[in-house]
């Protein structure tokens, strides 16, 4: 095989299949990338059994072939360069590829295509497209109350649920909960899969990382089966494994019932959970919300610091106390778009519901703690 590329090209191709690759494997091959020529394209791929990576990029082909070279090492190579060079790679037939970039010249081994996995193919016989920018924004306000506890592997991902033309996804560590819903499947679609974290994220930076958010055009073209998931979006493939068992029955944790609502200027509140949340100590621990005719009270304190604070707003209720992890609270009050958000309450040991101002079609629950 021998290829030439600009520098930059290679970098964003290896950076972009980098994200599969295992950091805990037992099978060394595994850290490599699958490199060949294809339709006079280069293709690169990467996987860690669970989820895999393919993508294409341009550039002159000599000669067709293909072998795998060790990631982290190719990716390091290459930053080193010069900015703004073409890189040439020829593959001998020991498998050794020299590598040159103006007077550089490195010497890298790789090892044969046969020792590297299969990737599944993407089938497009059943895939239906969602608007690229839509489905990162999705992505975003539900992938952040995932859980990270591996042995509730069901809450490791977000779970997708698509009725009648809506697609709603759905996340939980058991102490907050993510949902969103937005009317982007066909009407004929209808699946319930729970999606692992990894994939997702990396379609949401791929989807940033083309300029997809700012392109009303983009769409990534979706295939979901019993135990797969993949996603296609310009000249990237991906393809992961699903989540297995059943997904907790969400709706009973969202509040119906709201004895208390107040609505509260957004970045106000997040401002005075921020500083609150110095307060708390490392080991975690509460901020406690009091609210009262006219105000908001945020206070916090642990073993040297405490904090207490105010906000004014249009109250005229019976007085209530709560208190949460400020961590939570924080993370909800980013995701929210609106001016003000609605808080709706019914006791202090019951779900607090986070709403833009207005109504939308996502929300976020957080469970109170004891102050």
């Amino acid at each position: 095989m021998k290829i030439a590329c600009s520098r930059d090209t290679l970098i964003h191709a290896v950076e972009t299949i980098q994200s599969a690759l295992s950091s805990r494997t037992t099978l060394p091959i595994l850290q490599n990338f699958l490199m060949e020529t294809e339709n006079r394209k280069i293709k690169f791929v990467s996987t860690d059994l669970e989820m895999g990576i393919k993508h294409y990029a341009a550039g002159e082909i000599a000669n067709d072939g293909s072998i795998t070279l060790p990631a982290r090492k190719v990716s390091e190579i290459l930053r080193s360069l010069p900015d703004g060079k073409d890189v040439e790679l020829t593959v001998d037939a020991g498998g050794k590829v020299q590598l040159k970039c103006g007077r550089s010249n490195f010497g890298i081994i790789g090892q044969p295509k046969s020792n590297y996995p299969v990737l599944p193919e993407f089938s497009k016989t059943n895939a239906f497209e969602v608007p690229a920018a839509v489905l990162a924004v999705m992505i975003d306000k539900t992938i952040f109350s995932v859980s990270s506890d591996e042995t509730r592997h069901v809450l490791n991902g977000v779970f997708w649920s698509a009725k009648k033309g809506v697609l709603e996804m759905v996340s939980t560590d058991g102490r907050r909960l993510s949902v969103i819903t937005k009317s982007v499947v066909p009407a004929d679609r209808t699946f319930q899969v729970i999606v692992p974290t990894k994939i997702l994220a990396e379609m949401e930076r791929t989807i940033k990382a083309e300029g997809s958010m700012d392109a009303e055009a983009d769409n990534v073209l979706l295939t979901v089966n019993e135990n797969q998931i993949g996603f296609q979006l310009k000249a990237t493939t991906m393809m992961s494994r699903l989540l297995t068992g059943s997904f907790p029955n969400y709706q009973q944790v969202i509040p119906q019932k709201k004895d208390i609502e107040v609505a509260v200027a957004t970045k106000d509140l997040l401002a005075v959970t921020k500083r609150a949340a110095l307060a708390v100590g490392d080991r975690g621990g509460a901020v406690k919300y009091t609210l009262r005719r006219g105000a908001l009270a945020v206070a916090a304190q642990s073993q040297n610091v405490d904090c207490n604070d105010e906000l004014s707003l249009d109250y005229d209720g019976p007085e209530f106390q709560a208190a949460f992890n400020p961590v939570f609270v924080i993370d909800a009050l980013k995701h929210i778009d609106t001016e003000k958000t609605q808080l709706s309450m019914t006791s202090p040991v019951n779900p607090v519901l986070f709403e833009p101002s207005g109504g939308d079609d996502y929300r976020f629950v957080v469970m109170p703690m004891r102050a």
